[in-house]
């Protein structure tokens, strides 16, 4: 067979190929990313009844991402380096299959339950033998597509960077569609096998794009079954490429420390995450796209005043939801343009196609790098979100106003005094507001771990002690009491926990409390009752038990049990029908962990009730209504409920009490007859809405159900 004859079916292909222009390979790129996105809240909701609600598990989730994207990246710089087409295609759609294996996506148990003093390290562990083969081999997609079709012998071959474009187009999709379409309307079981078919639709469509390709090339090189070698790219000197590392790594970990300081000082709602996150992948968007609609020099020429403003905001005190609108747009705002300002010096650096991979891997290793330091190191370094204030600089050092345009680092003299400048002067910007508020609150005692940051501090003029979590009081002592004081916040004997404690006294001789904070129930405590403490924190454990903070726990129950780990886990091991009274009491910041508001948590807890037992459930929440939800949850377990939302009076607001949002559940109808008589209690019926699960839950629809209820 002669070789016009052997062409024919390339000949055909290449027709094809000509028709459909560049819609495969931005299909292909947009899909893969969208998947890659969908996966990341997936994983985090798996791993939630696990490691609960806090900011910390959403950061580590990201560098295991971000170490897996690098991992693929590195992978496709190295599959790109083979002279034949057919032999990367050939490798490519092999480990697409055999990364297929890990499908469904599940957690293994490889590792066991969650060490609470390590929790980062199982997080890691879980992540590597769980999710990382498929999503490592598909974060490859961006980089080995981009450098296929600068191969495929398209009019715009040589610049294939707008493809990227199209790939955080698709990031941004899985990212918003998962909240939005995908949670509310399908289980987490669903959603797994729904992402396996995504996985093989993206799997057949790299396939096809590399046929695509190959389609080019045997009909331009009829003689050989490898493709010319691409030119290797110009020589670029490390320290070039230093700066590559350094424009992708401070937007990286600005967006973890943005996303920190919003959860911890600011606000704590649902999907909080996302804005920081949409406003990062927005730059890459914008500067990867042939014609961006926003220029990068308008971000260059407005940073400064960002920053500023960013600076300025970080101790403005969160006293109404102006205030939490006002500071969500300027940190928000502050880093879409160092992000985008960045980001568009490090675009503007690109090498030519032949570079693309490396490219592509150190931009990626600049990523890890960044959110690792604010996930993994910060914590360790500092005990507030320091990390923020610090990368606003380095943004701001690194934009080009400072640096200069051009390929080369303009590290002069010049430069390096202004950015000494600038260091100096966020320093002393940052003293300063350091010293008024250790003046404003008293002595202050900041403790930072995987669980967020703890405060405990004396407001001055006042005679109370508080315990901060995030932006939420999670307990307060009368400072001149110490033997047995006075419970107060949520806990005094007027809300509807301590009118529970009291008016069970005599009767609830057992009682566990999930969730420590100061310890405040404590001292509820009477004659003979035996306490048992649950809480996640090792920090709040440390606070709690030290008299020189706190003394309703040495005072009131000195000898009770502190049982460190998250409650799914460590009521699991409790015996049944152990607690006359169990308290549910447990908060990261604002929010209840989604994991602690699902049936299979509801039967736990009602498993470990004594017959007659009852279950008060602090639900206060700021954002969501939550008394719907667990009616459907405890109406599907054949539960007894009551509910009472207690709005103090002047006086007892005055001396620290606050309102207080309760729910109260028992096996059966009796065990809640002591509280028949207060017409506070008010019994609760369910509608026929879908009950939350492990395998389901829907906050948008909690909190649309919410709205409209205002």
């Amino acid at each position: 067979m002669d070789y016009a004859q052997s062409a024919r079916p390339a000949a055909g292909l290449s027709v094809l190929t000509d028709r459909l222009g560049a819609r495969p390979w931005v299909v292909t790129v947009f899909f893969s990313a969208a998947l890659i996105f969908l996966v990341q809240p997936m994983y985090a909701k798996m791993t939630t009844p696990l490691m609960g609600g806090a900011p910390a598990v959403w950061n580590v989730s990201l560098v295991c991402f971000q170490a897996a994207l690098l991992g693929g990246y590195a992978y496709a710089h190295l599959l790109g380096r083979l002279n034949s087409l057919r032999l990367q295609v050939a490798i490519h759609a092999t480990l697409l299959a055999l990364a297929a294996l890990a499908l469904p996506l599940s957690i293994s148990g490889l590792f066991g339950a969650p060490d609470p003093q390590h929790p980062a390290l199982w997080l890691t562990g879980t992540f590597l033998v769980s999710i990382a083969p498929p999503f490592a081999i598909l974060s490859a997609t961006a980089p080995l597509i981009q450098h296929w079709y600068a191969r495929s012998g398209r009019p715009d071959a040589e610049d294939p960077y707008h493809l990227y474009s199209a790939s955080n187009a698709g990031s941004l999709l899985g990212l918003v569609a998962y909240p939005l379409m995908m949670e509310p309307f399908s289980t987490l079981g669903a959603q797994s096998l729904l992402w396996s078919g995504g996985y093989g639709l993206v799997a057949l469509l790299l396939v096809t794009c590399g046929l695509l390709v190959l389609s080019h090339h045997r009909r331009t090189v009829p003689d050989a079954a490898t493709a010319p070698a691409m030119s290797g790219p110009a020589s670029i000197s490390w320290k070039e490429k230093g700066y590559w590392l350094l424009l992708s790594a401070i937007p990286s970990g600005l967006l973890l420390a943005t996303t920190s300081h919003i959860s911890t000082d600011i606000a704590s709602a649902p999907f909080l995450w996302a804005p920081p996150l949409i406003a990062y992948i927005a730059t890459f968007i914008i500067v990867f796209a042939k014609r961006p609609l926003i220029s990068p020099a308008m971000a260059d020429k407005s940073l400064l005043f960002a920053v500023a403003a960013a600076l300025l905001m970080l101790n403005v005190p969160v006293f109404n939801s102006q205030i939490v609108v006002l500071g969500l747009i300027i940190h928000i705002g502050a880093l879409f343009l160092a992000a985008l300002s960045l980001h568009g010096a490090l675009v503007a650096r690109r090498p030519a196609a032949s570079g693309l991979t490396e490219f592509y891997l150190l931009m990626s290793l600049g990523g890890v790098l960044g959110s690792a330091f604010v996930a993994l190191l910060a914590p360790v370094l500092f005990n507030d979100i320091h990390e923020y204030p610090l990368l606003l600089g380095a943004a701001l050092l690194l934009s080009p106003p400072f640096l200069g345009k051009g390929v080369r680092l303009t590290l002069d003299r010049r430069t390096l005094t202004i950015g000494a400048g600038i260091l100096l002067a966020i320093g002393a910007i940052w003293s300063t507001f350091a010293l008024l508020r250790a003046d404003a609150d008293g002595s202050m005692v900041t403790r930072r771990g995987f669980f967020g940051v703890v405060k405990v501090y004396s407001p001055a003029g006042t005679d109370l002690t508080l315990m901060q979590h995030g932006n939420t009081i999670h307990g307060a002592q009368i400072r001149s009491q110490t033997d047995r004081p006075t419970p107060l916040a949520y806990y005094n004997a007027a809300t509807p926990i301590g009118q529970a404690f009291t008016q069970l006294a005599g009767t609830a001789r057992t009682v566990g409390v999930v969730g420590l904070g100061a310890g405040g129930v404590a001292c509820h405590a009477g004659p003979g009752q035996d306490f048992t403490y649950y809480e996640i924190d090792p920090i709040v454990v440390d606070m709690a038990t030290n008299p020189d903070h706190f003394t309703f726990l040495s005072s009131c129950t000195p000898d009770a049990r502190i049982i460190l780990g998250d409650a799914r886990i460590t009521l699991a091991d409790a015996a049944p029908r152990q607690f006359d009274l169990l308290l549910l009491d447990a908060f990261s910041s604002d929010a209840i962990p989604v994991h602690l508001l699902t049936r299979e948590a509801m039967q736990l807890y009602l498993s470990r009730l004594a017959e007659d037992g009852v279950l008060v459930f602090h639900i206060s929440n700021r954002h969501i209504d939550l008394v719907p939800v667990l009616a459907r949850i405890g109406a599907a377990e054949g539960a007894a409920m009551r509910h009472q939302f207690y709005v103090p009076t002047p006086d007892e607001a005055a001396s620290g009490v606050q309102p207080t949002n309760v729910m109260m559940f028992a096996k059966h109808a009796g065990a809640l007859t002591p509280f028949d008589a207060d017409a506070r209690w008010q019994p609760v019926t369910a509608d026929a809405r879908r009950p939350w699960t492990d395998d389901y839950s829907n906050l948008v629809g909690a909190m649309i159900e919410t709205h409209r209820a205002k």
